[in-house]
């Protein structure tokens, strides 16, 4: 037998013990799966107690759509990698059912883990806590660890707010900061080529890739937005906290001062400014829950958790499911806008193409919202998914968009084929503008002996080996001013208004919601429930239901060699199933920091490089 016998059966012999391995694996997984959901299913349920304190456990950030499909937050239960987070509406959803059930006395705001939520969400879960009090049921807040700006916002609600007596209140405000690479690049000798439409001295997204720092327009533009913020903040707690609002912003300003007064005690300091009720620790605190329901001679609380709750009062995940001959279709459009295939948190030109037409040949849908939550990303997936919108628009039926915390740059691209626009008053809008980012990397390859030469028929450049000439800078700084033109005249077309006067409000300038009322670009101040009685209007729909347009079923698993962000996610979260810890929260900061700005370059996959895009989110 030759040698090369041998190794061909050797090669075999491993080839189809890999594809046993994959399938087995496969296979193992699958049962597991099942097994939970079966179990889940024929498990007993949790009771909802008498007289009960209901924990809202609020473990993430607040957010539009969960990052991961069904498969893979099974998956990660077995694991013990689900993402932590709260979907908006299944908390709004829980709040509304305990105000009217005779079971729930009391709610409980558990913000130890709360991730934090944008101005927009916090506001819709605030005013969801107020009409729970018109119930005339309390609302507690405790913290052991202490108040943070986005969490102290919701305990303000609070009928009474407790703090830990070693903790601390600690309100930093809100930030808008990015990292710059321009001198990174230059150490390394990347060309970053970065293009912008010819007026578009506010368009920020691009300026890292060639600043060591913030324009002036760029920089004047947040002050203007995140301030209307900021006043719009201290207004609304110091209203739910019943004090002056320069007393609030007097402790968040010098809180040294107070700290002067009670030698340091911060605790002491947030109790005294009037921000706190009452100072106790977790024994005390547990002994005033057993008092409010609970029994004393056991040490026992009627308390039920907030999954438990939704499982136990048979809450859908899925709040609008109330089906009817008519409905009005909504779609979730959460994430950077990117070319391609994707999946939840993202909104992927192919997927949201799919959604669209599962709506459009849907014929009990007579009118579509469109949830945004974005600033934007590819403007060729954006447009794709405009043109889709429009179509559907066509077949007579209304579409409304309902802009949550940020509906900017690509994210108003897609709201604008709207008949109606709505946006809360704190949403972030605007941004209409172009970015382009062409990195090449010649110098950088010289520095370690690599080179690129050859022929080419046409005398373009197509390598990110070949720095880009004056005349291809030309040619693509004329689409990016091309594209912007096509921005503003999409804009322009459904909001009535001239080219003109579309491009001396967009420049890549950003707005808050209530600005943005006030210049045109939308059409009421409102949320969800506003946008949906809306569209219900405007398809003179009586009587209808409320249809969530969602992705098909997705296992989210693939066996491969081709490493992607999503597949590392997967090898990560196996990692740490075998007790390797992988966990981002374990890295150092600086690492989060790099890990953030790839995962975030990474979404920038438009085929020509062009990008509407939007950096306004604030922490």
């Amino acid at each position: 037998m030759s040698i090369k016998t041998v190794f061909s059966r050797f090669g075999t012999f491993l080839d189809s013990t890999f594809v046993f391995l994959k399938r087995a694996a496969l296979v193992v997984i699958l049962i597991i799966i099942i097994g939970a959901i079966v179990g889940g299913l024929t498990g007993s349920k949790v009771g909802i107690p008498e007289d009960a304190i209901l924990v809202l456990d609020i473990n993430g950030p607040i957010v539009e759509e969960l990052s991961q499909t069904e498969f893979e937050r099974t998956l990660g239960q077995l694991t013990d990698s689900v993402v932590p987070e709260v979907l908006l509406s299944d908390l709004i959803k829980v709040i509304e059912s305990a105000k009217d059930d005779d079971r729930i006395k009391y709610l409980l705001l558990d913000l130890e883990k709360f991730g934090g939520a944008s101005p927009s969400k916090l506001q819709a879960v605030a005013s969801t806590l107020e009409d729970f009090k018109t119930s005339e049921k309390k609302i507690i807040a405790y913290s052991s660890y202490g108040y943070t700006t986005g969490s102290y916002y919701l305990a303000a609600h609070a009928d009474e707010v407790y703090l830990h007596d070693y903790s601390e209140l600690i309100i930093d405000g809100y930030r808008s900061f990015r990292v710059y690479f321009k001198s990174f690049f230059e150490k390394f000798y990347v060309d970053a080529n970065v293009f912008r439409c010819e007026t578009c001295e506010y368009k920020a997204f691009v300026e890292p890739f060639f600043r060591d720092d913030m324009s002036d327009e760029a920089k004047q533009n947040i002050v203007e937005w995140i301030s209307d913020l900021w006043d719009t903040y201290l207004s609304e707690v110091s209203t739910a906290r019943g004090m002056d609002v320069n007393a609030l912003k007097d402790y968040i300003d010098s809180p040294e001062n107070f700290l002067k007064l009670t030698e340091g005690d911060a605790a002491q300091a947030a109790l005294d400014a009037g921000l706190v009720d009452k100072l106790v620790n977790e024994r005390e605190f547990r002994d005033y829950l057993v008092s409010l329901s609970g029994d004393e001679e056991d040490d026992s609380i009627n308390t039920i958790w907030m999954n438990d709750y939704q499982n136990a009062a048979e809450l859908a995940h899925n709040p609008y499911s109330g089906l009817q001959e008519n409905n009005v279709g909504l779609i979730i459009a959460s994430g950077s806008i990117i070319d391609g295939d994707g999946g939840p948190g993202e909104i992927a030109g192919n997927d949201f193409i799919s959604l669209i037409r599962k709506a459009y040949f849907d014929e009990s849908v007579k009118a579509l919202v469109l949830r945004v939550d974005s600033g934007g990303g590819s403007a060729y997936a954006s447009e794709v998914i405009a043109d889709e919108l429009e179509r559907f628009k066509a077949s007579g039926r209304p579409i409304v968009a309902s802009m949550s915390s940020v509906a900017a740059s690509g994210g108003y691209y897609i709201s604008a084929p709207a008949d109606k626009i709505f946006a809360n008053p704190t949403t972030i809008t605007g941004s209409i503008g172009v970015g382009g980012f062409l990195p090449t990397f010649e110098r950088t390859f010289d520095q370690i002996g690599l080179h690129e030469d050859g022929y080419s028929t046409v005398d373009l450049t197509t390598s990110v080996m070949q720095t880009l000439s004056d005349r291809e800078k030309e040619i693509i700084q004329m689409a990016v001013d091309n594209i912007y033109l096509k921005f503003i005249s999409k804009v322009g077309e459904n909001r009535s208004m001239s080219n003109e006067e579309v491009d001396a409000i967009a420049r890549g300038r950003v707005w808050t919601g209530e600005k943005a009322l006030e210049i045109g670009l939308i059409d009421e101040l409102g949320d969800i429930e506003d946008a949906i009685a809306a569209a219900g209007n405007l398809a003179e729909l009586d009587d209808y239901g409320v249809k969530l347009i969602e992705r098909e079923m997705d296992f989210g698993f693939n066996f491969g060699f081709s490493i992607d962000n999503d597949r590392m996610s997967k090898m990560i979260s196996f990692l740490d199933f075998l007790g390797f810890s992988t966990a981002s929260d374990s890295l150092p900061p600086i690492i989060k920091t790099f890990e953030q700005q790839s995962n975030l370059l990474n979404n920038f996959n438009d085929p020509r490089g062009m990008y509407y895009y939007c950096f306004c989110s604030v922490e």
